[in-house]
């Protein structure tokens, strides 16, 4: 029992009041502020907390911040996002879902929250009537505590919300919490740029929002400046004759425009502007700048409209690897949406069970905009290029069932697609059909061309209508 503990246990026995237990730091309860919002290794509330707060006030107020967030999102989802299927059932509901919660305006909201905040919480209610499910998302800055399954992190059950003091603690269940019903709305949680280990997400602009800060702040200097420079401080040089009476004439300055008629050798004006080494500063102005680029989504001074310095091979060099970190992020927003399709049919399934089967990911089918439209041609040329390849070399080695599937796989790489491997012997299969069946036309119409119905000379000789005439080879 250490001093604290039994100094405790003393005033109890001499007061005779309540036991009063001491809560070890960093056990639930122990009245400290500086509290995971997550796992041990993820940030503490309070930093979390100001670095939401600071990123979301960079996104309103710093034009560099606006545009990069609104770089990934008009990238990533461009005109929409949408899914298909090709079970007519799940197809039905992916359309009343869609229009029931206005997705198309949502997934745009959630992509720029994604980047400005590092995560995203939204929340199902289904209705126990129709089996639909209206979808909310509460702000990460709201999320205070994530409680999660002490075996395996990945496992998170309930998500505590931040209230006003005094009111009653806020927890929202998670799916996979034990007591999740379709009866009860649960909260989702998706997150980026998270470390191994750690449960909360970081927004994009978090490794830059110093030298956002920075930028601003050298800018208003530069400006300050630059508003000096429109003052200037003259110097009069005149005889000590003239000193008393120059200086109650020009106790003010005169006013821009005016004349002065001066006595030659008497009076000589001077004028002093600041030297603000404006080439010097130019260099500082960038190098922050590109501080600002390298910490951001893939980003280059091109996409923020400098390009000075820049021609068309930089350019494109220099974009590929924007492409790539837009092609990740678009990924896992068709995540979240599959996942969100996936639970809204499973808590639709008590009330919607005529003609319903469980689905998996594989029944969903992500529509996508293209992250950069040359792209396409580059695609088309090299799938062309390599179908020549493939074609010679079947020529070569025969094109048995394994080399047809790895050819496939093959074209939809150059292709800049993917394919499953159920996809893959789904389209064989389906190939083998169709050339079976081409297979059969092709015997059937030279059997025709063998035994053909009879011509108007056959019915004038005497043959009956109907009747069919057979070419016999005759005897030499």
């Amino acid at each position: 029992m250490n001093p604290t503990q039994r100094l405790a246990a003393w005033l109890n026995r001499i007061t005779g009041l309540s036991a009063v237990t001491p809560v070890p730091v960093g056990l639930p309860n122990d009245g400290l502020v500086l509290r995971p919002a997550g796992s041990p290794l993820d940030k503490d509330w309070s930093t979390l907390f100001a670095e939401l707060n600071d990123a979301r006030e960079a996104w309103r107020s710093n034009p560099l911040a606006r545009r990069l967030i609104g770089l990934i999102t008009s990238y990533t989802v461009g005109h929409g996002i949408t899914l298909t299927t090709a079970y007519p059932p799940l197809q039905k509901f992916i359309d009343e879902f869609w229009q029931a919660n206005t997705m198309p305006l949502r997934i745009d909201e959630w992509s720029d929250e994604l980047a400005r905040s590092g995560e995203l919480f939204p929340i199902l209610f289904t209705n126990p009537i129709s089996g639909m499910s209206a979808v909310r998302t509460v702000p990460a800055s709201m999320i205070e505590a994530i409680e999660y399954d002490d075996e395996d992190y990945e496992t998170e059950l309930r998500y505590k919300e931040t209230m006003p003091i005094g009111t009653k603690e806020k927890w929202w269940m998670s799916p996979l919490h034990p007591s999740a019903s379709p009866a009860e709305p649960v909260m989702l949680h998706f997150a980026v740029n998270r470390p191994t280990g750690a449960i909360r997400g970081e927004s994009d602009l978090a490794p830059i929002l110093p030298w956002l800060r920075r930028y601003s702040r050298w800018l208003e200097d530069r400006v300050r400046l630059n508003a000096a420079m429109r003052s200037f401080l003259w110097i009069v040089h005149a005889p000590a004759r003239l000193r008393a009476e120059l200086q109650e004439r020009y106790r003010a300055a005169p006013e821009p425009g005016s004349v002065i008629i001066a006595e030659q050798e008497a009076e000589t004006w001077e004028a002093i502007t600041p030297n603000l080494h404006a080439a010097d500063a130019e260099k500082d102005g960038r190098a922050i700048r590109w501080m600002i680029v390298a910490g951001g989504p893939g980003t280059a001074l091109l996409d923020i409209g400098e390009g000075e310095d820049s021609n068309l091979a930089t350019g494109q060099a220099m974009s590929e690897q924007r492409r790539r970190f837009l092609r990740r992020r678009q990924s896992y927003l068709t995540y979240i949406l599959t996942e969100l399709i996936l639970l809204a049919w499973q808590r639709s399934m008590p009330t919607r069970t005529t003609h319903r089967r469980p689905i998996t990911t594989t029944d969903l089918h992500a529509v996508v905009p293209d992250i950069s439209p040359e792209d396409n041609t580059d695609l088309a040329q090299a799938a062309a290029q390599l179908t020549g390849a493939l074609t010679q070399l079947a020529a070569l080695t025969g094109a048995g069932p394994a080399y047809r599937k790895t050819a496939l796989r093959m074209f939809a790489k150059f292709a800049g697609e993917t394919l499953t491997e159920s996809e893959i012997d789904s389209i064989l299969a389906e190939g083998e059909s169709d050339l079976e069946s081409q297979h059969q036309e092709a015997i059937q119409q030279h059997a025709n061309q063998i035994t053909r119905p009879p011509s108007a000379n056959a019915t004038t000789a005497g043959l009956r209508p109907g009747r069919l005439a057979v070419r016999t080879p005759q005897s030499p």
